[in-house]
């Protein structure tokens, strides 16, 4: 049985929407993230995914890796 978690990660320095897509783009890539939602504004994302085929912390190590370039 498949058990999906729901987690809401703060993101720093994500101020524009080139950073939102790098986000984005970056979430896409991971396996077993089932959806995600980036807010901008709020500069949080919430993610849902299968916790059997990744974990939080792999989550949290994809988005620092998608650093945003453009400021």
């Amino acid at each position: 049985m498949t058990t999906m978690t729901i987690s809401t990660i703060t993101l720093e320095g994500v101020t524009c929407a080139n950073c939102a897509n790098s986000v984005s783009n970056a979430l896409h890539s991971v396996q077993g993230v089932e959806n995600f939602d980036v807010d901008l504004f709020d500069q949080i994302t919430t993610i849902t995914y299968d916790d059997d085929q990744t974990s939080s912390s792999i989550i949290r190590s994809t988005i620092e890796q998608s650093n945003c370039d453009v400021h």
